[in-house]
């Protein structure tokens, strides 16, 4: 009776441990996929109708030709200052008069590392990489034009859409940009 009962329950526990299997899951990275990241680093609010000036940022060495680059930029300028502007803050080239600054950089993984971000904006979202796509980050702050000191910053990482067209990526760029920026009107 003894050996009955040890038998079963070895029995038992063999088939408990291999059901027990962890089977490993596959990272699927979806082309549409957005990770946003934020902090507020001083308590300082603008109210509507503040000045801002933007300051845009570039990597020294980058994989993409000088004229893509100023095409990438000037969109997500132009998103950015459709946004601000969308929330009662007005645009100004005149630096000097702004209540704040808006600094903003965008670069594929493979020119600025999840590493190097977090080394020297202190935030990544962590977006994981795809073999199959080209990982890209938008990163932007807010500086008080008076101290000089930066109030918040954000960050976005996703998949470049290479195929997409004009309209496709306007409509993107600004989808992004907004959705960082909701964070930084969440907090002001």
């Amino acid at each position: 009776m003894k050996k009955n009962i040890s038998l079963t329950i070895a029995l038992f526990s063999s088939l408990f441990v291999s059901a027990c299997v962890t089977v490993p899951q596959e990272t699927y990275a979806n082309k549409n996929q957005i990770a946003i990241s934020s902090v507020r680093d001083i308590p300082i609010s603008y109210s509507q109708g503040s000045l801002f000036s933007l300051a845009p940022k570039y990597i020294e060495e980058t994989s993409l030709k000088a004229e893509q680059t100023k095409v990438i930029y000037k969109l997500y300028a132009d998103a950015i200052i459709a946004d601000l502007n969308g929330h009662g803050f007005q645009n100004t080239d005149d630096a000097k008069n702004s209540a704040f600054h808006v600094g903003f950089g965008i670069a594929l993984a493979s020119d600025l590392s999840d590493k190097t971000i977090n080394e020297k904006f202190g935030i990544t979202p962590g977006l994981p990489n795809s073999e199959a796509l080209k990982k890209g980050s938008f990163l932007i702050y807010i500086e008080d034009a008076r101290t000089g000191k930066k109030v918040w910053r954000g960050t976005a990482q996703g998949f470049a859409h290479e195929d997409s067209n004009e309209a496709q990526r306007v409509q993107r760029t600004a989808l992004i940009v907004s959705r960082v920026m909701k964070q930084f009107y969440a907090t002001n």
